[in-house]
């Protein structure tokens, strides 16, 4: 047969050289025919038995006896595929289903050649697209040869993702370009900015300079403004004092007759050193057995003496039972009196903690009569007005300062992250994709975060925060790693790792939780074509033209 193909070609090339047909067709028309012969050649010359692969057909060569291909033992050639399992590793039966472990192989010329098991073989299913595994039984009439047809099916699918990672190589060439750019970009800002704050750290400083020399003048006028006031607050707490030690002495001496007796202490509480309920003769007695007279109130204070408003108490005068209840809190928390004090000290005493008690509920910044501090004369207020306006310039220089320095940080952080060796991955900073299950939605934001919240709405989950790239060393920039995300109950922190191929456009194309809060993400990116083929050649171009 192939000597006969032979000089068909033979006559065919005759008869074109008679033609004068071109060397082009001449050169193609010769191809044809020997791939025709070799085509014959390997379909004749090659013999194995049914389900023997190529590659393992040395193995079936011998005409007497086979050896298992595990070498547990040697059979007779004749035994091999003779629906009976001799070998413990099934080699013996690839073109049936007698061995459990057995493998059938499918040629599937035109296709792809594939394995399946061998228990499928004439189970009239079609497993094989070439038919093979159908060779008897009802599968042998219903099964046909389409692997030609698939072959052509799949060289197309082939071609058209080709075209695609093209087209994804193109934009990702615009990809660098704008990465490149963007790089320039934010360092020539970044040179600008370090110089602008430089000239604005010098104006901070003379601001703050001006400042302080315009608030030693006004330090120096409101703090004299102030000591006349205190002074003028100091004379009239003296007055309120004295005021309130006769009020205190009018207080003890119930019977109006100039001393204060045990018994008048009794119901005063405060006396009550032991905490027992009762003053008792002791914690009250003055001298053993005969009270000495209390000193006489002062006389140089009375109501003759002073104005209306200097002795105005407002609602500090009287307590009522409430303010006696705090006055007695109070005095239980100070030290006790002493029994051993005479009256005079036992008065002063006694005054302080109504004193102290009595400025307690004095309104902050108020005067000895709750009136406000006078204000400031026209020299101090020109003063303040100065200061004033210096602070202001002061704050204002400040406040540029720290949006310098901050527009440095954020421009920094962002040139510190790795967006591939040719900034092919800035296009996807600062951007965010999503994908949508039928329980959540999910969030990927290239070198910020990942994200989950509820389809039916709710609060949003962090997954993680990006981390690094996570690929191996010959594709580091095939995967990111995303970590520190919310804390799972009783679990550890969420991470997230997002495997990239190359697309034609930027998609997040599905999210899954392989293990207990760890998240896989997969995302398609132009800007992990890196490589361009040639449709008709199979010629493939990694160059990057930038």
């Amino acid at each position: 047969m192939m000597f006969r193909r032979v000089e068909r070609m033979a006559a065919c090339v005759s008869d074109m050289k008679a033609k004068k047909m071109s060397v082009k067709s001449l050169i193609t028309l010769v191809l044809i025919g020997l791939m025709s012969i070799i085509d014959v050649v390997v379909t004749e010359s090659v013999t194995r038995p049914r389900g023997v692969s190529l590659t393992n057909e040395p193995f079936y060569r011998d005409s007497q006896w086979f050896t298992c291909l595990d070498g547990s033992r040697q059979i007779f050639k004749s035994q091999v595929n003779d629906d009976y399992c001799d070998c413990m590793d099934s080699s013996d039966e690839p073109g049936t289903s007698a061995c459990p472990q057995g493998k059938f192989h499918c040629n599937n010329r035109g296709f792809k050649p594939k394995y399946i098991p061998s228990s499928r073989v004439n189970d009239g299913i079609c497993d094989c697209c070439d038919a093979s595994d159908e060779y008897k039984g009802p599968g042998a009439t219903q099964c046909s040869n389409n692997c030609r047809e698939l072959g052509r099916a799949d060289l197309e699918r082939r071609q058209q993702e080709i075209i695609l990672m093209n087209q994804g190589f193109d934009v990702r060439q615009e990809y660098i370009k704008q990465g490149i750019e963007k790089k320039a970009e934010r360092e020539e800002s970044l040179k600008k900015l370090r110089e602008e704050k430089e000239v604005a750290d010098q104006l901070k400083d003379e601001k703050e300079r001006l400042k302080q020399e315009a608030e030693s003048p006004e330090k120096e006028a409101k703090d004299a403004h102030k000591a006349v006031w205190d002074a003028q607050q100091a004379v009239l707490r003296e007055e309120r004092d004295k005021q309130r030690a006769n009020e205190a002495f009018d207080e003890l001496d119930a019977d109006r007759n100039g001393l204060i007796t045990p018994d008048e202490l009794a119901d005063h509480k405060e006396f009550d050193s032991d905490g027992d309920g009762e003053v008792s003769e002791e914690e009250a007695k003055v001298t053993p057995e005969d009270p000495s007279p209390v000193p006489s109130p002062p006389e140089d204070v009375n109501e003759g003496d002073a104005s209306e408003e200097d002795l105005d108490m407002g609602d500090h005068g009287d307590m009522n039972d409430e303010d006696e209840e705090d006055f007695a809190d109070e005095d239980d928390e100070d030290e006790e009196f002493d029994d051993d004090l005479d009256e005079g000290e036992l008065m002063e005493k006694y005054a302080k903690h109504r004193a102290d008690y009595e400025k307690k509920k004095e309104v902050k910044g108020k005067g000895e009569d709750g009136e406000e501090m006078p204000e400031y004369d026209e020299a101090t207020k020109k003063l303040i007005e100065v200061a004033d306006a210096a602070r202001e310039e002061f704050k204002e220089a400040e406040k540029q300062v720290n949006d310098l320095k901050k527009s440095i940080e954020d421009i920094e952080k962002l040139m510190n992250v790795d967006l591939g060796p040719q900034q092919e991955f800035e296009p996807l900073q600062k951007q965010c994709y999503e994908y949508t299950d039928r329980e959540y939605t999910y969030k990927l934001c290239p070198f910020d975060k990942t994200s989950q919240r509820p389809k039916a709405g709710g609060s949003e989950t962090q997954l993680g925060n990006w981390g690094q790239w996570e690929g191996p060393d010959e594709n580091k920039y095939s995967k990111m790693k995303y970590t520190r995300g919310r804390n799972c109950w009783n679990g550890p922190d969420r991470s997230t790792l997002v495997i990239l191929r190359c697309g034609l456009e930027n998609k997040l194309v599905s999210a899954s939780e392989p293990e207990r809060c760890t998240y896989e993400f997969q995302f398609e990116t132009p800007s992990l074509c890196t490589t361009k083929t040639d449709v008709e050649t199979g010629e493939i171009d990694s160059h990057d033209e930038l």
